[in-house]
């Protein structure tokens, strides 16, 4: 056995003797769901005497993690909550934008607004400058078409020809992380997430109020994955499916395992053009496909990385076996690897603080932690996504991708309709993610 594995092991044996000890202590989850229930009895017990306790993102320190990557779109007739007090903003028309994510919007001819909260890349195009994706975006909406290199301006057309439509269905395509809006001038909006909506699209009954997280919408309802929400000037409301009866789903449903890797070798390329490649690295198929995908573009300073909870020996060695494999995966490779230990942040810390205004109901502040512990420049490539083959699997898209969001950049490679229509049409018995996964390189 290496050192590494020497000395991962001599911890796991360690955290299975204190688990011996401790056997009938709470578990991590248990005592951070007794902290929620008297910190939520509190709260209450605080609103029924009519005080009121200054909100946690007071503290500036707080303020810097919390809602990290998110973001809060609102009508100008409703106040700013204090929350977003210091998040860069801009107004346009009769709408106020507040992010803690990038914000690039162009306009059209017709006085609309194409937004872009997050960041988006264009596969096809070769792209990972949001600016240009809004102005060709714009350019579609202005049916501006004939321009070389258009985000999919060959299909964007196609069907009713209302701008609205036009934009949906170019940007549905759009790999990376984001949230449009396409804004009217007379006030209406659209608003289409990626395709696993991993920036999530809460939104108030009347439309007035829409934000990344539940936290920031009172009485909010969130925007299924693959759907649509349309907001009319008049605030009302309407949900509908994404639908894109264009044809160009069928280049996907045929496409060959080649063109899969091809796609997704791009797509994470893209995602790390900027910033410090950490690829979250389990002992499973789907982390080792991501890795395949991004080691082509490796540099010196990138790395893998693990969270581990030692308390998590009580559930036998199924975790110390995943970090095994990880470790030595990483190992073989060269490649450098990191340990993050998954432990619930000081009780009354500042982390645990931020953690708890953005989810007030989570549940895994102990991975969010560990990813905390990684470089702030860091782009966690995730593998969220790897597990679609069907309509069902493409929307159980795991809360942990967001984990990070609070100290670093989350990536997704394989969030590009595109890759994941592949993965629901791959042939019976085939896995491209296995596949892809077995690519990797023998050890010297």
């Amino acid at each position: 056995m290496s050192p590494v594995r020497d000395r991962v092991a001599e911890a796991v044996s360690q955290a299975a003797g204190l688990a011996d000890t401790v056997g009938g202590r709470l578990t991590g989850a248990l005592r951070r769901r007794v902290r929620t229930v008297r910190e939520r009895a509190a709260r209450q017990e605080a609103a029924a005497s009519g005080q009121s306790p200054v909100p946690p993102t007071a503290d500036p320190r707080v303020a810097a993690l919390a809602f990290g990557g998110g973001y809060l779109v609102r009508s100008l007739a409703v106040p700013p909550p204090p929350v977003v007090a210091g998040w860069p903003t801009r107004t346009l028309g009769d709408r106020a934008y507040h992010a803690r994510t990038p914000m690039t919007y162009s306009m059209t001819s017709a006085g609309q607004a194409v937004v872009l909260l997050g960041y988006p890349v264009d596969v096809d195009a070769g792209l990972s400058d949001a600016q240009a994706i809004a102005d060709r975006l714009a350019e579609v909406a202005d049916g501006r078409t004939a321009h070389a290199g258009t985000v999919h301006a060959d299909t964007a057309h196609a069907g009713t020809g209302d701008p609205h439509d036009a934009v949906q269905r170019a940007a549905a395509y759009l790999g990376g992380r984001w949230t449009l809006f396409l804004q009217d001038a007379d006030g209406g909006l659209m608003v289409l997430p990626d395709a696993l909506a991993s920036q999530p699209v809460w939104h108030s009954p009347d439309g007035a109020v829409i934000g990344s997280h539940e936290a920031l919408v009172t009485k909010g309802a969130v925007l299924p994955v693959n759907s649509v929400l349309e907001v009319t000037s008049g605030h009302d409301v309407r949900v509908r499916d994404l639908h894109l009866d264009d044809g160009t789903g069928s280049e996907s449903a045929g496409a060959t395992y080649e063109q899969f890797r091809e796609r997704l070798v791009a797509h994470t390329h893209l995602l790390t053009e900027t910033g410090l490649a950490g690829v979250a690295l389990t002992a499973g198929p789907a982390s080792h496909a991501v890795l395949a995908a991004h080691l082509p573009h490796h540099t010196q300073d990138d790395f893998a990385f693990t969270n581990f909870a030692t308390d998590s020996a009580r559930e036998g060695r199924g975790p110390a076996m995943d970090l095994f494999g990880a470790s030595a995966l990483a190992h073989r490779l060269g490649i450098a690897h990191r340990v993050v230990r998954a432990v619930d942040p000081p009780a009354g810390s500042v982390f645990e603080a931020a953690y708890q205004s953005t989810w007030p109901n989570g549940d895994s502040i102990a991975t969010a932690y560990a990813r905390h512990q990684l470089p702030p420049d860091t782009v966690e490539l995730h593998s969220a996504g790897a597990q679609t083959h069907d309509v069902a699997s493409w929307q159980a898209v795991p809360d942990e991708v967001r984990d990070g969001d609070l100290s670093h950049r989350v990536a997704l490679p394989f969030n590009d309709r595109r890759l994941l229509d592949m993965l629901c049409s791959q042939p019976s018995g085939q896995s491209f993610v296995a596949r892809l996964a077995e690519e990797l390189p023998p050890g010297e």
